[in-house]
């Protein structure tokens, strides 16, 4: 599966940054309770539930940013990808005869997730920190819905035309949960803080329904992302 694939060359680069040594730690009594930074990334998520018998698993970007004070983190993300359309007449329109009256005009859908989640770090040790995350998901979902009509030509054979394309979206907010592995990798000192470097693999799963389409959909989205992150702690003086 390429996503898979993509996956893989990320976990090797990964793998490949890891032994990478540290400079010399700050001192922890001088940094302060607040901080902020921002992750940049890549990964793939795949739909349950009937949301898979509509859509199949995608690559996605993803960035954000973060806000942390002592060991509780606000992090805003935003993801991007192209899933592609399993369900060839998703509104279920069609004529007596049985006919399809729509179609997919295009072959995947854009998906745009918006996710606010507030998390607690419950484990440092070394390089590694753990910070499990909870809080609102916002997905968006658009593409083209051809209208057609049938005809006959002179054979006898039915085919259908285009009258009409259609650009259709929905939108869903509900949850969702993650969980930041991150793996520190750099410091360095800045004006007036500590910047960390770390690779930042998370785990999410969040919940969508789209309740217009034809039988209505609703599910799961289970995803990992790999992405850079960089904070910057204050510190005390």
């Amino acid at each position: 599966m390429k996503t898979t694939r993509l996956l893989s060359i990320l976990l090797a680069i990964v793998m490949t940054v890891l032994p990478a040594s540290l400079p010399a730690q700050t001192d922890a009594s001088m940094l302060g309770d607040w901080g902020y930074g921002f992750q940049l990334g890549m990964g793939a998520q795949w739909p349950t539930g009937s949301l898979a018998d509509d859509f199949k698993g995608n690559f996605l970007f993803t960035g954000g940013l973060t806000g942390q004070y002592r060991d509780l983190r606000l992090k805003a993300d935003v993801s991007y990808g192209q899933p592609s359309l399993k369900n060839p007449n998703p509104y279920n329109v069609t004529d007596d005869a049985g006919h399809a009256l729509q179609v997919n005009g295009t072959s995947s859908a854009t998906h745009i997730g918006l996710g606010v989640q507030l998390g607690y770090t419950v484990l440092r040790s070394g390089r590694l920190s753990i910070t499990p995350a909870v809080g609102g998901y916002m997905s968006h979902l658009s593409w083209e819905v051809n209208d057609i009509t049938w005809d006959v030509n002179e054979q006898g054979e039915e085919h259908f035309n285009i009258s009409k394309v259609n650009d259709v979206s929905h939108s869903h907010f509900s949850w969702m949960a993650s969980v930041d592995f991150d793996i520190a990798v750099h410091h360095s000192l800045t004006g007036g803080g500590r910047y960390t470097s770390s690779v930042r693999v998370t785990p999410f799963i969040a919940h969508a329904s789209y309740g217009k389409l034809s039988p209505a959909v609703s599910g799961n989205y289970i995803g990992l992302t790999v992405s850079y992150a960089g904070l910057i702690r204050m510190l005390n003086y």
